[in-house]
This record gives structure tokens, sequence and C-alpha cells, in this order.
């Protein structure tokens, strides 16, 4: 069962679905907190989302392949080519993973504890070495949250930028994010869209 806490802003029950979740956003005031475990911290911040379609939505479930998923969160960042959609996913079997939806395009990624260069001197092209991984360099940028729900298991807040690195090593894509709290790899493999089905909303 989901641990149960209040929004320290409203007041409103806010259920804490998985134990690894850093940040909660309030479904009904829409306040930010960071959780460490065992109480919710009122950030002061409070997020409107930005309206993209998706097929997919918080609390949705449904399966990737044969494993069974459950959305928990999602965050969205702008850039210079417009928004990208971070969806925080459990899979049964697999853990936690954010499942990226990108122009229709969607990637499934999960942390990594791996080492990973500084931003600073990295270009489009080069070959960078990421744990024991030779990624190419396919894209670097900066990007802003301009909006959040749900819950999420890393600690970004909306307002805030990150800077990133994307590339890939073989068929395997590498995201690393730089943020103020310090650099996070993910890794994983781009899915089909076929290969995500939705279950049926229920009421």
């Amino acid at each position: 069962m989901p641990d149960t806490h209040h929004c320290p802003t409203c007041g409103a029950p806010l259920p804490i679905r998985n134990r690894f979740v850093k940040v909660v956003t309030c479904d009904f005031c829409g306040g930010v907190s960071l959780y460490d475990g065992a109480r919710l911290d009122p950030t002061g911040r409070s997020v409107d989302l930005v309206k993209i379609p998706s097929p997919l939505y918080l609390d949705a479930t449904g399966s990737i392949g044969s494993r069974a998923f459950r959305v928990l969160g999602r965050a969205i960042y702008e850039y210079d080519g417009g928004f990208w959609t971070e969806w925080f996913i459990e899979i049964d079997g697999a853990g936690r993973a954010w499942l990226i939806e990108d122009e229709g395009q969607f990637s499934a990624l999960q942390l990594r504890d791996v080492s990973a260069p500084l931003f600073e001197g990295v270009r489009p092209g080069d070959t960078i070495k990421v744990g024991d991984l030779d990624v190419q360099v396919d894209e670097i940028g900066e990007a802003t949250v301009v909006g959040a729900e749900g819950q999420l298991g890393v600690e970004i807040l909306p307002g805030e930028t990150i800077r990133y690195i994307d590339g890939s090593a073989g068929g395997t894509e590498i995201s690393i994010e730089y943020t103020e709290a310090g650099i996070e790899v993910f890794s994983g493999k781009p899915i089909q869209r076929s290969a995500i089905v939705i279950d049926d909303e229920t009421y």
C-alpha cells in the first residue's frame, strides 16, 4: 500500500507510491515538495502543465513488451527545439525507469551508477568515456523544467535548468544530465510506439 502523507501547503493527502520518490507534486494545489523518505518539505514552488498531447497520463497502467508498468509522474522540459516529456514509471521486474517522449518517439532509460566527463569541452561528434562505454556524442544543450506532476525519482524542480549530453554506444542510448545536485547518467533503448500498450481508464 502507498505510504500516505499530506501536502504541507494545502493539507490534501499525498500517497507516496514508490520509496525512491524524491519530488512530489500535489494534485490539488500544485505545490511541489521534496521527499526524504520520511517527510515532505515544501519548496514554495507550484506548477502549471504545458499542454502536450500524449497517449500517456498520470497513473496510467499498461505494458511495454511483456512487462507491466505504471506512470508515477512526469516532467516537461523546454529546449531550443521545443519540448520533451520524461515519464517516471515503475516496471514490474525491472524497477524504476524514465520513458522519454519526444515528437512521438519513445526511449526507456534507467539511472546508472557510472562515471561521466564534465560538460565543459564536450562537442557533438566527440567520443567520450561513460563508465566502460565509448559514447558517440549526438547532441548537447540546455533545457528548463517547465512543468511537472505526480512523483519523480530525481531532485529536479520546476524552473530549474539542466545541461545535457545525449549520445549512443552501439544500440544503447546514453543521456547525461548536469544539475545543481550533480551528474546523473541514464542508459537504455528506443521503444517502438506499438510496443507500448496502455490500459483503458477506469473510474
